[in-house]
């Protein structure tokens, strides 16, 4: 599968939760997710920094000029960034349900790493509140839990396509042993 297909093919596939999605297809749409948020993150990141580089110049005074130059810069970039996010939300969330189907795993396990990733979410930012201790401890803790939870969904992610028929779809046209090309 070339790269474009994989782009093409995402936007296809737009709401379909159904069937398959080989590693490449999945994982060259990963590639493409990269250089979007690199297109938009890379501007803002540095709008950003000039803005706070603004704030250290005129010794931590905030001017209305300087408001005014940093909304003109950052803010448009992060609503296209935040636009971008929600339209491709629903595509990318069937492109995880298809790569699960393909490796004969659930959606239930995207289902589950979502609730879970909410979960500790919640858990951080309530006991934020707490001594600076015990806050510590609790985001080591949701800290660690959340990246033994995202090794294990990548670990799904990357595993081989069931090259037989599934409980999901049968077999997928894309032979487990293709390439991704330009």
């Amino acid at each position: 599968m070339r790269l474009i297909q994989t782009f093409l093919s995402f936007w296809r596939n737009y709401t379909n939760f159904r069937g398959r999605a080989t590693r490449i297809e999945f994982w060259g749409w990963q590639f493409w997710q990269v250089i979007f948020m690199l297109l938009f993150l890379i501007p803002t990141t540095y709008s950003i920094r000039d803005f706070l580089s603004s704030i250290d110049a005129n010794q931590n005074s905030l001017s209305f000029g300087l408001l005014v130059t940093v909304a003109t810069s950052s803010l448009p970039l992060l609503l296209l960034l935040i636009g971008y996010a929600t339209i491709a939300l629903i595509p990318s969330l069937a492109l995880f349900v298809r790569r699960l189907h393909d490796a004969n795993r659930s959606a239930g396990w995207l289902v589950l790493n979502v609730s879970v990733d909410i979960a500790l979410l919640i858990t951080y930012t309530v006991t934020r509140g707490l001594n600076a201790d015990m806050a510590l401890i609790f985001a080591s803790a949701t800290a660690t839990l959340f990246t033994l939870l995202s090794i294990g969904f990548i670990y799904l992610l990357l595993l081989p396509s069931e090259t037989k028929h599934n409980r999901f779809f049968p077999t997928s046209v894309t032979p487990p042993t293709a390439t991704l090309s330009l």
